[in-house]
């Protein structure tokens, strides 16, 4: 079984949102836009994708997306991207889920992680969403965003590198990361959606479905070191 494609029949949920925003701290008066380098993570229990397997469900990664097995868990990994917002990762990538039943494939793109900057230790993982068909009462939300998953125990870490020369300009590199549990959204109206175009009853409410692990850079060019203090 190639665990990269099926890695998600749960990430099927996935699938249909996920996604992106960056850390409020970080500074934005630099002269060149912010480089972005990292990925989000999402581990999912193989014992889950077995089981969306088994139902004839399968989740594949769009790339830049890409998903990496172990003998535990499958993690899915989207690349983080600009632009920097207050409360908001963005990312590159996404998923399709597709159902051997009713011959639908959902997709879930430009993911994104949103938190609330005054604080609380939630997020919320939305996605851009496409593939519900015409005729489908649901098929407006085709290129809408919509949440999907839930993060518990959110929680960020940011650290700010020293401020470099880079010939005549300055730089300075902001590492975050972001760790949490990551569940079905409690929205028994969105679960049932989705468990309506797989064909099968994937998902609860409020589920467990992994684990979140994001790490990333955020590197600014400056004009003066005042600029990237």
């Amino acid at each position: 079984m190639n665990l990269g494609k099926k890695l998600v029949s749960v990430a099927a949920g996935v699938a249909l949102v996920a996604g992106a925003g960056l850390a409020a701290s970080a500074p934005a008066s630099a002269a060149a836009k912010p480089a972005f380098k990292g990925a989000t993570g999402i581990a999912v229990p193989i014992a889950l994708i077995g089981a969306a397997s088994a139902a004839g469900v399968t989740i594949a990664p769009i790339a830049p997306a890409t998903a990496q097995a172990t003998t535990d868990v499958v993690n899915v990994l989207f690349p983080v991207s600009g632009p920097l917002m207050d409360g908001v990762l963005h990312h590159r990538g996404g998923l399709s889920l597709t159902s051997a039943k009713t011959k639908i494939t959902l997709t879930v793109t430009s993911p994104t992680i949103e938190w609330a900057t005054s604080g609380g230790d939630t997020a919320e993982i939305k996605g851009e969403i496409g593939g519900i068909p015409d005729s489908s009462p649901f098929a407006a939300l085709n290129g809408q965003r919509a949440g999907i998953f839930k993060v518990s125990n959110f929680d960020e870490v940011i650290k700010k590198g020293k401020i470099t020369k880079a010939g005549k300009m300055f730089k300075r590199t902001w590492t975050i990361t972001q760790t949490g549990d990551v569940a079905v959204t409690d929205s028994q109206t969105v679960v049932d959606a989705i468990n309506g175009f797989m064909g099968v009853p994937l998902f609860t409410a409020g589920m467990d479905f992994g684990t979140l692990d994001t790490s990333y850079t955020i590197t600014h060019t400056c004009k003066t070191k005042k600029e990237c203090a």
